[in-house]
C-alpha cells in the first residue's frame, strides 16, 4: 500500500511537470553550477529539457532574467537586491549560504602594490562592477570605516576590463569574486587585501523570474532539489567537481580546485531569518544613494519553491 502511495505521488509530480512548459533555461556564472550538476550526475533523467546559458557576472545574468530570456540563475545577494530594488521582475527562491566564510568576495591588488590592508585603499582607484557583490563589499568597507576618508574612487568595470586595468596599473585594486580571485592569485600572484568576512551576509541565491515562478513552479522545485543534491555531493567530491569544472570551462586545474574549495556550500530553504539578514545588503545600497523606492524586502523572496 505504501509503495502504491509513493508511486502515485511520483506520478503526480511527473504529471505536473509534463503539463507545464517542459523547458527550463538556467543562467550560470562561469559554468560553475552546470559543472557541479553534471559531476554529481544530477542532470540525468530529467523530466524536462534543461538549457544552460553562461555569463561572466551577475549583472548581465540578472538582465537576462528581467527580459525573460532565462528562467533562473545564481547571483550573490548584492547584485540580486540591487536589481530587485530597481524593480526588475525577479525573486530569490533558493538559498546558497555563505561559502568559505565570506572569502569568495575580496579586494585584490598586484604583487608589487604598496597596498596591504583596507585602510591603504583610502583615496585609491578601485575597479568593480556596479551593483556587484564586489561593489557591495566596498560600500560595507566604507560604511564601517575600514576604508577611512578620503573615499576611494570606484571605477565601474566588467571583470575582463577590471583585470586588464589592474594588470596595466590603471586601477590600484579590484573588488571581485570567485573564480576571478583564484585566477588572479594563482596565475598572476595577486594579493588579497581584504575580504567579505564579517562585512555582509555573503549569501547567494538562485533567482527566478516572476513568470517562471508562476508557470514553472514544479520545474524550478525539481531543479533546486537536484542542485541541493549536487552541492551535497560536491562537499564529499571536490576533486571530481574541480576536474570537470576545469574541463568544461577551460579554467586551469589549480584554479578550478581553489574555486571548488571556496564555492561548495550546503543550500537550504529560504526563511524569514535570511530575509531579515539581507536588510543590511539593501540598506548599503540605499545609504549610498543607489536605491530609493525599492519596496518591502519580503517581496524580494519566494519561500515556497524549495522545501526539502
Amino acid at each position: 500500500m505504501l509503495f502504491s502511495v509513493l508511486l502515485l505521488g511520483t506520478s503526480l509530480m511527473q504529471a505536473r511537470l509534463a503539463c507545464a512548459d517542459d523547458d527550463l533555461t538556467v543562467a550560470d556564472q562561469k559554468g560553475q553550477s552546470r559543472a557541479l550538476l553534471a559531476a554529481a550526475g544530477q542532470d540525468h533523467d530529467l523530466p524536462y529539457h534543461l538549457h544552460w546559458t553562461e555569463f561572466e557576472a551577475a549583472a548581465p545574468l540578472l538582465q537576462a532574467l528581467a527580459a525573460n530570456a532565462v528562467d533562473t540563475g545564481i547571483a550573490g545577494d548584492g547584485p540580486f537586491l540591487f536589481a530587485w530594488g530597481a524593480h526588475l521582475p525577479i525573486k530569490a527562491a533558493f538559498l546558497v549560504p555563505p561559502r568559505s566564510g565570506g572569502k569568495s568576495t575580496a579586494v585584490i591588488t598586484t604583487a608589487s602594490s604598496p597596498i596591504h590592508n583596507a585602510a591603504d585603499l583610502s583615496g585609491k582607484k578601485i575597479g568593480t562592477g556596479k551593483g556587484s557583490i564586489g561593489h557591495l563589499l566596498l560600500l560595507r568597507l566604507l560604511a564601517t570605516g575600514a576604508i577611512p576618508a578620503p573615499a576611494p574612487r570606484i571605477v565601474y568595470l566588467a571583470p575582463a576590463q577590471a583585470k586588464a586595468a589592474l594588470d596595466t596599473g590603471q586601477i590600484d585594486a579590484w573588488s571581485t569574486w570567485e573564480p576571478y580571485i583564484s585566477l588572479a592569485v594563482i596565475q598572476n600572484h595577486a594579493r588579497v587585501i581584504t575580504d567579505g568576512r564579517n562585512m555582509m551576509p555573503n549569501n547567494s541565491f538562485f533567482v527566478a523570474t516572476t513568470t517562471a515562478l508562476n508557470t514553472k513552479h514544479a520545474l524550478l522545485a525539481d531543479f533546486y532539489r537536484r542542485m541541493a543534491a549536487a552541492y551535497a555531493w560536491g562537499i564529499q567530491h571536490q576533486a571530481a567537481y574541480a576536474d570537470l569544472l576545469a574541463r568544461q570551462t577551460g579554467l586551469p586545474l589549480p584554479v578550478a580546485t581553489a574555486v571548488a574549495r571556496q564555492l561548495i556550500a550546503s543550500p537550504a530553504p529560504l526563511t524569514s531569518k535570511i530575509v531579515h539578514q539581507e536588510q543590511t545588503t539593501l540598506d548599503a545600497y540605499r545609504s549610498a544613494g543607489f536605491l530609493r523606492d525599492s519596496g518591502k524586502l519580503d517581496n524580494a523572496f519566494d519561500l515556497t519553491v524549495f522545501i526539502p
